[in-house]
C-alpha cells in the first residue's frame, strides 16, 4: 500500500509567516498612504490644529529647550562640585541633590544672562541704527551717488546728479504706494491688531517663566524620567526591540546633540571673531553686525548669506568702501569657518553629504521656517541614519553585501551564492555594441563604434 505524504508543517508555518508580513506590510503602506493623501486635502485644517497643540503645550516645549541648552553647563559643574560637596553631607543621596539643585541654578543663570545680554546688546544698537539711517537717509544716498560719481570718474554725473534730487522722494513715493495697496485697515482693525499682539506677547512672556520652572524640574529630576521611560518601554516591547528603539533614542539624541550645541559653539567663535576684526578695521556698528552673523550663521550653508545681505547694506548705506570690504570679509569669513572652524568643532556630526544638507534646510525652512532651517539638518541625519539601519537589515536577512561601495558596479547578484558580479570590460563592451545595433536599426546610420559617446 502506498504511503500518504505527510504534509510540511514547517514549510506550512513559514508561508503562513509571510503571507502575514506581506498583509501587514500592505496594509501599512495603505494606511501610509490614506494618510499622506489625508493631510494634503486638509493642510489648512490641520496647520491650525498644529497651532493649536503647539500653543497649548508651549510652555512644556519651552522648557525642553532650555533644559536641553542647560544640560550640558549642568553636567560640567556637577562633576567638579560633586566631591565638594560629597565630602560635607552626611548621605550621597543629600550631596547628589544638593549638586543637582545648585548647578542646575548655575546654568540657569548662565543660559538667561547670555540671552539678556544679547538682547540687552542688540535692541539699544539696533535702535539707533535705525534712528540714525532714517533722520539721515537723504544724506547717505546722497554720499553714496557722489561716492558713485568719484568711482565712475564723473562719466555719468548728469545721472547721478539728477538722481540725488529724486532718489529719495521716489523712494518714499513708493513705499507709501505699497502701503496704500497692501494695507487697507481701519482705525478699529488696527486698535484691535495692537490689543492682540500686546496679549500674544504677554501670554508668552507668561509661558516662558513657566517654561524656566519646567526646565528645573526636569534637570532635576532627569534620572527619574530616564528611568520611567525605559520602564514603559521594555513593558510594551520585546526586549531585542526595546533594546533597538533604545539605540534609535540615544543616537538621536547624539546627533542633535551634536549639531546644535556644536553649531551653537561655531557661531558664537565666528561672532566673536566678525566683532573682533571689524573693531580692528574701524567699521562701523561692530556689535551689532557681529550679533547677526553669529545667530544667522546656526542656519546651516545659506544662514551666512542671509545674515550678510541686511549687514552689508547697513555698512555700505553709512561707508560704501566699507560696505564693500565687509563683504569681502564676510566671504573670507565664511570659507575659514566652512572648512576650518566648523569641521574642527562638529566633525561628521550628522553624517549626511552636501545634497542632503540643502536637501533638509529647503524642506524644513519651506514647512516649518527658522526651527526647520535649523532643525531640518538634525532630522534628516536622524531620518538618513534610520533608513540606512533598515537597509542594512533587509540585506543582512537576505545574506546580501551591505557596502554601498560594492553596488557601484554591480551587474546582478547570483540568486544561488548571493556573490556581487560587476561590470566587465567585456560586457561594457558588448553594451556599446548592442546600442550602436540599436541605433543603426532605428536611424539607418552608421555609428561611430570607435566613440562610445557617439
Amino acid at each position: 500500500m502506498d504511503q500518504q505524504k505527510q504534509p510540511d508543517n514547517g514549510s506550512g508555518k513559514d508561508r503562513f509567516k509571510r503571507m502575514m508580513t506581506t498583509a501587514a506590510v500592505v496594509i501599512f503602506t495603505a494606511c501610509c498612504i490614506i494618510l499622506f493623501y489625508f493631510s494634503v486635502e486638509r493642510y489648512e485644517g490641520l496647520g491650525e490644529g498644529w497651532d493649536t497643540f503647539v500653543g497649548i503645550w508651549q510652555p512644556i516645549i519651552i522648557g525642553m529647550i532650555l533644559a536641553f541648552l542647560m544640560n550640558p553647563i549642568m553636567a560640567f559643574f556637577e562633576k567638579r562640585m560633586l566631591p565638594f560637596f560629597t565630602k560635607r553631607c552626611k548621605t550621597p543621596e543629600k550631596a547628589k541633590k544638593t549638586t543637582r539643585m545648585i548647578t542646575t541654578l548655575i546654568a540657569l543663570l548662565i543660559v538667561i544672562g547670555i540671552i539678556i545680554l544679547i538682547f540687552v546688546a542688540i535692541i539699544p544698537e539696533l535702535f539707533d541704527t535705525i534712528h540714525f539711517l532714517v533722520t539721515h537717509i537723504e544724506g547717505q544716498i546722497d554720499a553714496i551717488l557722489d561716492w558713485a560719481n568719484d568711482i565712475t570718474g564723473g562719466r555719468y554725473e548728469k545721472n547721478i546728479m539728477k538722481a540725488k534730487g529724486s532718489a529719495l522722494d521716489t523712494a518714499m513715493s513708493n513705499a507709501l504706494a505699497w502701503v496704500e495697496n497692501f494695507i487697507d485697515i481701519s482705525t478699529q482693525e488696527v486698535a484691535s491688531l495692537l490689543a492682540t499682539s500686546v496679549i500674544g506677547i504677554g501670554k508668552f512672556f507668561v509661558n516662558v517663566l513657566i517654561g524656566i520652572i519646567v526646565s528645573v524640574y526636569i534637570l532635576c529630576s532627569k534620572e527619574t524620567f530616564k528611568g520611567q521611560a525605559k520602564k514603559i518601554l521594555y513593558g510594551v516591547f520585546r526586549a531585542d526591540h526595546a533594546n533597538v528603539i533604545l539605540e534609535i533614542a540615544r543616537k538621536t539624541r547624539d546627533i542633535f546633540y551634536g549639531f546644535l550645541i556644536g553649531k551653537l559653539i561655531d557661531s558664537i567663535i565666528i561672532g566673536i571673531i566678525c566683532y573682533v576684526c571689524m573693531m580692528i578695521f574701524h567699521m562701523p556698528y561692530p556689535l551689532l553686525v557681529s550679533i547677526i552673523i553669529g545667530a544667522t550663521n546656526i542656519i546651516p550653508v545659506f544662514g551666512p548669506y542671509i545674515g550678510a545681505v541686511p549687514t552689508v547694506i547697513i555698512i555700505f548705506l553709512t561707508e560704501p568702501m566699507q560696505g564693500i570690504y565687509f563683504l569681502i570679509f564676510v566671504i573670507v569669513l565664511q570659507q575659514i569657518d566652512g572648512n576650518i572652524i566648523g569641521p574642527k568643532i562638529l566633525g561628521d556630526s550628522t553624517g549626511l553629504s552636501s545634497f542632503w544638507v540643502v536637501v533638509a534646510i529647503v524642506v524644513g525652512g519651506g514647512l516649518f521656517g527658522f526651527a526647520g532651517m535649523l532643525l531640518g539638518v538634525p532630522t534628516m541625519a536622524l531620518i538618513y541614519y534610520l533608513i540606512g539601519r533598515f537597509s542594512r537589515y533587509l540585506l543582512r536577512k537576505r545574506e546580501l553585501p551591505e557596502d554601498t561601495e560594492e553596488y557601484i558596479n554591480l551587474e546582478r547578484i547570483d540568486p544561488k551564492s548571493h556573490v556581487v558580479v560587476e561590470h566587465t570590460e567585456e560586457y561594457m563592451e558588448q553594451t556599446h555594441v548592442n546600442i550602436f545595433h540599436k541605433k543603426e536599426k532605428a536611424t539607418g546610420e552608421q555609428p561611430d563604434t570607435k566613440n562610445p559617446n557617439s
